[in-house]
């Protein structure tokens, strides 16, 4: 076997030697663990409504602009979470008194086809009876 005289590189998943741990700084427009906001999305929607106010009060708005859109995000967030609820809900809702609630309606819909009727027969009546006194108006 020929030996070589090259050292070997380890290789390893962890290459700590291109880490320069001092030169990261703490900057909210990198996605550290440390600056992770957590809770739910209306929670985390008013943390970064606050973050926006400070950014504004201490005159960086472009920090502002970057914590409103994300405060605007997990807003959306929250609200479409809210509409999946009312849609499970509203789709766990089971009408029990299901005929009951047709033969009522059948009802309202019959009394409101008999009013109708009732109205057109008295407008009917009412022409009918205009007719014939113009009728009896010109005999005379």
């Amino acid at each position: 076997m020929r030996v070589s005289n090259t050292p070997k590189r380890h290789r390893s998943r962890n290459n700590n030697s291109r880490r320069n741990n001092s030169s990261q700084k703490m900057n909210p427009y990198e996605n550290n663990k440390e600056n992770k906001i957590k809770g739910n999305a209306i929670q985390v929607h008013e943390k970064y409504q606050s973050l926006a106010r400070d950014a504004i009060t201490s005159g960086d708005i472009i920090k502002a602009e970057y914590y409103f859109q994300h405060a605007e995000h997990y807003h959306r967030v929250h609200k479409l979470s809210q509409n999946n609820q009312i849609d499970k809900k509203q789709k766990n809702v089971v009408n029990i008194h299901k005929d009951k609630i047709n033969t009522e309606k059948d009802k309202i819909k019959l009394d409101e086809k008999n009013e109708v009727k009732n109205k057109e027969e008295a407008i009917s009546k009412s022409n009918n009876s205009k007719t014939n006194s113009k009728d009896d108006t010109q005999d005379k």
